[in-house]
């Protein structure tokens, strides 16, 4: 069964509330092996700490209003592995961008896949939304190209 919360303990005994209240975030660190998210886990920061030479697979569940996840380079990569985040669904994932994919690697189109390069630094990251049919996304990258989308 998965668990749909962890609980924090403290002296005030007030943990569960501060973590259903958003006190306490469900963190999940992805390092260098494929995973796919539930839906019980929207909500989580995911922090990609990626160090391999190969890429690592990121899989969302199917698009449900109001799902969001939010995506971190933990850190300054060492590898030349990149973290794709896909969807169940192809062409569901809708960038946001100066739509200038020459300019900064991240325009508007439905694509099939996020990717947070291995050229990125630790601190950028996305955040995708869900309104029911796509997933939307909001990149902060630093580095020019560090994070792109795949059509």
């Amino acid at each position: 069964m998965k668990e749909v919360f962890d609980v924090k303990r403290s002296a005030d005994g007030d943990d569960v509330l501060k973590k259903l209240n958003g006190q306490y975030k469900n963190c999940i660190t992805v390092t260098n092996a494929a995973r796919t998210l539930e839906d019980v886990e929207s909500g989580s920061i995911v922090f990609c700490a990626i160090t391999g030479s190969s890429d690592v697979a990121i899989t969302l569940p199917a698009p449900a209003a109001g799902l969001y996840f939010t995506f971190i380079n933990a850190v300054t990569p060492s590898g030349s592995g990149d973290a794709v985040i896909t969807p169940t669904t192809a062409d569901t994932i809708v960038s946001m961008g100066n739509g200038d994919a020459d300019a900064d690697g991240f325009s508007n189109l439905l694509a099939d896949s996020v990717t947070i390069e291995a050229a990125s630094v630790g601190g950028e990251r996305i955040e995708l939304v869900s309104d029911g049919t796509y997933w939307y996304s909001f990149a902060f990258q630093n580095v020019v190209g560090s994070i792109t989308t795949t059509g």
